[in-house]
């Protein structure tokens, strides 16, 4: 992904204009990304910017105060509570008035941003990101320096940051199938968390790291009849896709035939700004057909890549490139990365997603799915339980015994309940407590998980997430549960703004938007069981355990059962390779566990130094 990245470093150790182009060239994906550089020598103090050139912005780097101070910015400012427009300058404006007025002067940004602030004369470095920190920003201070970039693999530049493995982040990738709070996969790397300030006083080698914005600083809401809830949220979102979709941009859609794209389709305005509908899926599956019709009622451009027999003999191609984009911090099935290119030949600048749609329907949210057992926790002790047992990955089931060598092991089964206790402990104390869950599903999922596919998609595209808004979120936080467990919200959004879109089947259920449950129930099973007869128009377009097992087991045997591996001292070989036969076999479904190993491996090998040319030839292959 895009982004931006700096060396401050007093002590003269590594000179910074020397690093810092080592540093860019590890976070240039394609040969046709943009660079800005600001070079400070006689401080040894230097910044960086990739981009990927496509939205007309203010020139970068910004000077301010006669260039007493420079910015860079990676991402962009959509509102500011208190100003009419919002450039990238607002962000540097409001930094400026943050050591006199504390976190009031960050509250009102409203965007998808990172930022670094150089103020030569004072000697301290700044970094901000947006209050749902959409644009990881990765750092280390040590020895008096202080490194950061928006790709964790760039600050690995540096030859005296030692890429160990992290006991407790490994353990969390395991358990959770991702990382949690600000760990990563190396040691002493951290992730700056959401709504935070960063300052390093270069001088005395000092950092400190402040929140500007935690999501219990929503307002209380008064109490609000069912349809006043609903009408004020439909409101909310209006809002968030004004302030995302702009006049004269070449805008496309993900779409599939679920709620959340449908509902951002539904807001687009075709004659004002047309916008490509892109689906990915297998032809005349639910999804194609679905999507089709939808962009048709609207009037748009409909475009369809079909994920086909390629995608499978190219899959460690992907595969590679998934943990180069995302610096093996994310767990994908890679299904998305055939259509990066797609973007730039059809001319999108600009792509919506439907991420973080989940918090108007819960009842469907991966791992944070609430059910019975989740809506009747009644206190904040309660709810700290459900979460334990409920978003612990199966991934672990799929061994039995030791996993991993004794080191790492013994992290495996005593950090993950610590962290996952200290991460509910961060949330505000809500009412009811279960509201806990969405907060945490913000913090958490959407952070570490969904920041990571963006800056998978956001290295070909701009990318912007309607449903992640300030107050848009502000609103579902505090909105009543029961409200939040059905498609009731998209329900009512799509009847005032595209009531045609109703009457085609949401995809995932094959049952028209606010079917009873009993009905959804049935139409889901149908589903499920057309499409393992084979029944046309039915079949899923990910199979992945079956593709484990079949095509791509050589590509599972090489990776993990190879002399790397092995060596590596993480993994147990003898625990590695009764996994992979026993899934391989049919004996077992071990198919994220295998996924995660993978990453794993393939994101130690790079951060290791272990890619040879050819590797790294195909992870950058277009």
């Amino acid at each position: 992904m895009p982004g931006i990245c700096g060396v401050v470093d007093f002590t003269g150790t590594v000179p910074a204009d020397r690093l810092l182009p080592e540093m860019l060239g590890r976070m240039r994906h394609e040969p046709w990304y943009v660079e800005q550089t600001h070079l400070d020598p006689a401080r040894n103090v230097a910044l960086g910017r990739t981009s990927l050139g496509l939205l007309p912005e203010a020139a970068q780097p910004v000077e301010r105060r006669a260039g007493g101070q420079v910015g860079l910015v990676d991402g962009e400012l959509y509102a500011c509570e208190g100003r009419d427009g919002a450039g990238i300058e607002t962000i540097f404006d409001c930094l400026e008035r943050y050591p006199a007025e504390g976190a009031a002067a960050l509250r009102g940004l409203n965007g998808s941003f990172a930022a670094v602030l150089w103020d030569r004369p004072a000697g301290v470095l700044t970094l901000v990101n947006d209050r749902f920190a959409m644009r990881p920003l990765y750092y280390v201070e040590r020895n008096g320096r202080l490194l950061f970039a928006s790709n964790l693999h760039a600050i690995l530049a540096d030859a005296g940051i030692e890429p160990a493995v992290s006991e407790i982040g490994l353990a969390e990738f395991l358990t959770y199938g991702q990382y949690l709070g600000t760990d990563t996969s190396v040691e002493g790397i951290r992730v700056l968390p959401a709504g935070c300030v960063a300052r390093f006083e270069a001088s005395r080698g000092k950092l400190a790291v402040e929140r500007y914005w935690s999501h219990g600083d929503y307002p209380g809401r008064p109490e609000l009849g069912e349809e006043d809830w609903l009408e004020a949220i439909d409101e909310a979102f209006a809002g968030s896709m004004a302030r995302r979709v702009r006049a004269g941009e070449r805008l496309g859609i993900a779409l599939s035939g679920g709620l959340d794209a449908r509902s951002i389709l539904a807001l687009v305005d075709q004659e004002r700004t047309p916008a490509a509908s892109v689906c990915y899926s297998v032809r005349g599956s639910l999804d194609d057909r679905c999507s089709a019709e939808m962009t048709r009622i609207a009037g748009g451009r409909y475009i369809h890549h079909e994920l086909g027999t390629t995608f499978l003999g190219e899959y460690e191609r992907h595969l590679r490139r998934m943990v180069r984009l995302t610096d093996g911090q994310y767990l994908s099935q890679c299904i998305v990365l055939p259509v990066l290119p797609l973007f730039r030949e059809r001319g999108i600048d600009v792509l919506l997603r439907g991420h973080a749609g989940e918090l108007m329907h819960m009842r469907k949210a991966y791992a944070y799915s609430l059910d019975r057992g989740g809506l009747a926790a009644r206190s904040p002790e309660a709810v700290s339980e459900w979460l334990l047992g409920h978003l612990q990955s199966y991934m672990l089931d799929a061994v039995d015994g030791p996993l991993l060598t004794p080191r790492y092991q013994e992290a495996l089964e005593s950090v993950p309940r610590q962290k996952l206790l200290e991460c509910i402990a961060e949330t505000a104390p809500a009412s009811p407590p279960v509201q806990a869950v969405w907060e945490l599903f913000v913090n958490q999922r959407l952070r570490r998980e969904t920041a990571l596919s963006m800056a998978k998609i956001g290295s070909a595209v701009e990318v912007r997430l309607p449903f992640l808004d300030n107050d848009l979120v502000g609103l579902l936080l505090k909105a009543p549960p029961e409200l939040k467990m059905t498609d009731r919200i998209q329900g009512h959004l799509l009847a005032k703004r595209r009531p045609a879109f109703l009457r085609v089947v949401n995809a995932n259920t094959g049952a028209r938007i606010g079917a009873n449950r009993l009905y959804e129930r049935f139409t889901t099973i149908r589903m499920r069981g057309l499409g393992r007869l084979g029944v046309p128009g039915y079949q899923p377009y990910e199979r992945l355990g079956l593709w484990l097992r079949r095509e791509l087991g050589p590509m599972v045997r090489s990776i993990l059962l190879g002399e790397r591996c092995a060596a590596r001292g993480i993994f147990d070989p003898d625990a590695v390779r009764t996994v992979v036969e026993a899934h391989l076999g049919g004996r077992r479904n071990a198919t994220y566990l295998i996924m995660a190993m993978m990453v794993i491996e393939l994101g130690q090998q790079r951060v290791a130094g272990e890619w040879g040319e050819a590797e790294e030839a195909l992870a950058r292959a277009a």
